[in-house]
Protein backbone atom coordinates (compact mmCIF):
# COMPACT_ATOMS: atom_id res chain seq x y z
CA UNK A 1 0.00 0.00 0.00
CA UNK A 2 3.03 2.49 0.64
CA UNK A 3 4.57 1.84 -3.17
CA UNK A 4 1.51 2.81 -4.40
CA UNK A 5 0.64 5.90 -2.29
CA UNK A 6 4.24 6.70 -3.17
CA UNK A 7 3.72 6.15 -6.43
CA UNK A 8 0.61 8.68 -6.65
CA UNK A 9 2.02 11.21 -4.95
CA UNK A 10 5.27 11.49 -7.24
CA UNK A 11 2.77 11.44 -10.23
CA UNK A 12 0.70 14.49 -8.84
CA UNK A 13 3.83 15.92 -8.60
CA UNK A 14 5.08 14.73 -11.91
CA UNK A 15 1.84 16.12 -13.81
CA UNK A 16 1.99 19.52 -11.98
CA UNK A 17 5.68 19.70 -13.20
CA UNK A 18 4.56 19.09 -16.78
CA UNK A 19 1.44 21.40 -16.36
CA UNK A 20 3.26 23.92 -15.62
CA UNK A 21 6.06 23.52 -17.90
CA UNK A 22 3.12 23.66 -20.64
CA UNK A 23 1.70 27.05 -19.04
CA UNK A 24 5.31 28.87 -19.45
CA UNK A 25 5.80 27.64 -23.28
CA UNK A 26 4.71 28.82 -26.02
CA UNK A 27 5.58 25.81 -28.80
CA UNK A 28 6.32 22.52 -28.11
CA UNK A 29 9.85 23.14 -29.22
CA UNK A 30 10.42 25.68 -25.95
CA UNK A 31 8.66 22.93 -23.83
CA UNK A 32 10.55 19.53 -24.73
CA UNK A 33 13.70 22.70 -23.87
CA UNK A 34 12.18 23.63 -20.70
CA UNK A 35 11.68 19.65 -20.04
CA UNK A 36 15.04 18.50 -21.12
CA UNK A 37 16.70 21.40 -18.99
CA UNK A 38 14.50 20.24 -15.74
CA UNK A 39 16.00 17.00 -16.24
CA UNK A 40 19.85 17.55 -16.43
CA UNK A 41 19.31 20.07 -13.75
CA UNK A 42 17.70 17.50 -11.44
CA UNK A 43 20.04 14.74 -12.75
CA UNK A 44 22.68 17.04 -11.91
CA UNK A 45 21.41 17.39 -8.43
CA UNK A 46 21.18 13.68 -7.44
CA UNK A 47 24.76 12.83 -8.86
CA UNK A 48 26.20 15.89 -6.86
CA UNK A 49 24.50 14.66 -3.58
CA UNK A 50 25.53 11.00 -4.52
CA UNK A 51 29.16 12.07 -4.65
CA UNK A 52 28.73 14.32 -1.41
CA UNK A 53 27.87 11.37 0.37
CA UNK A 54 30.18 8.97 -1.23
CA UNK A 55 33.23 11.27 0.12
CA UNK A 56 31.99 12.08 3.16
CA UNK A 57 31.83 7.79 3.27
CA UNK A 58 35.21 8.10 2.27
CA UNK A 59 36.88 10.80 4.40
CA UNK A 60 35.59 9.07 7.53
CA UNK A 61 36.94 5.73 6.16
CA UNK A 62 40.41 7.51 5.84
CA UNK A 63 39.99 8.75 9.39
CA UNK A 64 39.28 5.44 11.25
Amino acid sequence: MSKALFLFVAGVFIGAVIIELNRRSNTKWQFTRLFENLMVKEADDAFVGAVAKNEGQFMDDLHR
